[in-house]
């Protein structure tokens, strides 16, 4: 195992030690976590924003955040107080040219009268900020947001199926509101054409109540519809669930996703689950306003599907593989999947997607009638969503599979679904990884190819005598270049420090891939 790792090193990129300025070679920033209220957004090669919110109350209807950035090599630059509404939650960023965009929201009930969303812009260089303040649905699910120049776009879900578009001026306040009325429908990606002062929705639209479409459509800074174009797949069947959209030229659009043919009827987990299921990645060619192709793959189509599964995944893939093929019926493959924003390397793009399922477990409980007779009864908790796989595919600009991959997921769950999983490219090979239980779980491809083991290693603490007793919460996303920051919680045992041996911490470290 040394010596394969260390051979790894050599020849191809992998998680390697974790550096920093100081003289023990640490790139890391601890802070005393009492609570779990830490947030942070990698800034690219500007730095790293860390956030969180205060018990500070600054007036009737403010808290005070605290934000603190830090340079690339994790000094820091400046800390600044920032009023936000105080029933409001953090949810989502997004960082344009030298400004981190903030948006919060209230995800309880709010009154009429009071505002709802508020975007946060902060100037990473001299700290200064702004706040506007939107009305938007009780109860609204941001999709995704972005904001170019000063242009804010969000697309939002909310209540009885309905979906808006928000498009606002950040200087003058004008407000442009998108709405599909009429049918059920809901927003999937929303992204501003770079090419063009247009903003692109990606919008699921339903016939029926099991049955929908995607159309693509675009709209000019003030709402007006300019062209709407139906994704079209071959068969009714087949259900486009994701999708992420791509600009290529001013005349040429990519669109990814998932599927399924589950299109107007209910799978087997409909009733209990809080995903919906797919079976493979499709990708779609828009030019000049006309569909050219849709391509759709199977993962049970992937020819390495066996040896991607972890073990349990395979035992029940196998079982249902022969049942299948018992019957005479075609076998498939259908997982709920978190898809990753779409990742462009070279002149091919990839899809990554984490497998997940929600789990729960069965209490018991007695009460007893007015005779004293014992009466059981029983009730189901929500322990998590708990991610098994990571599944990542090639797709060339012809709509075809070029590779496939993945890697086992081991014993993670979280409350909130999160992406866990990130990939890296260079002259080849790329590595899957996640942060799981102190350490960055690892392994290197070569298109279907694995290439050694799944490797482990372990982040880096402050002292070398730490003794790490729980780490929770773990993340790693891509920072800049071959650099990304890993993050979390984690209680640390030291015995020879003063004060306490025992110390609980939001950690960020830097690692590097080379």
């Amino acid at each position: 195992m040394k010596t394969g790792f260390r051979i790894l090193l050599l020849s191809f990129f992998v998680v390697t030690r974790l550096f920093s300025q100081d003289d023990d070679g640490i790139v890391r920033v601890e802070f005393d976590a009492r609570a779990d209220v830490f947030q942070l957004v990698p800034c690219g090669e500007k730095g790293v924003l860390m956030f969180y919110e205060s018990i500070k109350q600054i007036d009737q209807s403010n808290k005070a955040w605290i934000c603190l950035f830090y340079d690339i090599n994790l000094n820091p630059l400046w800390s600044k107080e920032i009023p936000v509404l105080k029933d409001l939650s953090y949810i989502d960023f997004y960082v344009y040219e030298n400004d981190v965009y903030l948006a919060f929201q209230n995800l309880t009930k709010s009154r009429i009268d009071e505002y709802n969303f508020q975007l946060v812009k902060i100037n990473l260089f001299d700290s200064g900020f702004e706040i506007k303040s939107i009305f938007i649905p009780e109860k609204a699910d941001l999709v995704n947001f972005e904001v170019t120049g000063n242009t804010f776009v969000g697309g939002f879900n909310y209540f009885r199926d309905e979906a808006i578009v928000i498009i606002k001026n950040l200087t003058n306040d004008e407000e442009k509101i998108v709405k599909f009325t009429g049918q059920p429908s809901f927003i999937k990606n929303i992204r501003f054409n770079p090419l063009a002062a247009q903003v692109y929705v990606a919008v699921n639209i339903y016939q029926e109540r099991k049955q929908s479409a995607i159309y693509l459509n675009g709209y000019d800074f003030n709402g007006s519809l300019q062209t709407s174009i139906l994704v079209t797949p071959a068969r009714e069947s087949e259900k486009l669930m994701n999708a992420q959209i791509n600009f290529q030229s001013s005349d040429e659009i990519y669109i990814l996703g998932s599927f399924n043919n589950l299109n107007g009827k209910l799978s087997k987990t409909d009733e209990a689950s809080q995903g919906e299921e797919s079976e493979g990645f499709y990708i779609a060619k828009i030019q000049n306003g006309e569909q050219k192709f849709i391509k759709l793959h199977r993962l049970v189509d992937f020819k390495n599907i066996t040896q991607i599964l972890n073990n349990e995944q395979l035992q029940s893939v196998n079982s249902d593989l022969k049942k299948s093929k018992k019957k005479g019926i075609e076998s498939t493959l259908y997982y709920e999947l978190l898809i990753h924003d779409l990742i462009k390397n070279g002149d091919d793009f990839v899809m990554l997607a984490e497998a997940y399922y929600p789990e729960y477990h069965q209490v018991s409980t007695m009460s007893y009638d007015f005779y004293g007779r014992p009466m059981p009864y029983y009730y189901t908790v929500f322990d998590g969503y708990r991610y098994f796989n990571a599944f990542v595919a090639g797709l060339n600009t012809s709509g075809d599979l070029t590779w496939s991959n993945g890697i086992k997921i081991w014993d993670v769950t979280s409350f909130n679904l999160q992406k866990k999983v990130e990939v890296f490219f260079d002259a080849g090979e790329s590595v899957l990884f996640y942060n799981h239980e102190g350490k960055i779980v690892s392994k290197v491809m070569s298109g279907y190819e694995d290439i050694g083991e799944v490797e482990h290693t372990k982040i880096a603490t402050r002292f070398p005598e730490d003794f790490q007793m729980e780490a929770t919460q773990g993340m790693v996303k891509h920072w800049y270049g071959n650099f990304f920051v890993a993050y979390g919680y984690q209680t640390l045992k030291n015995n020879t420090l003063g004060g306490g041996s025992k110390r609980r911490v939001f950690y960020f470290n830097k690692v590097i891939f080379n």
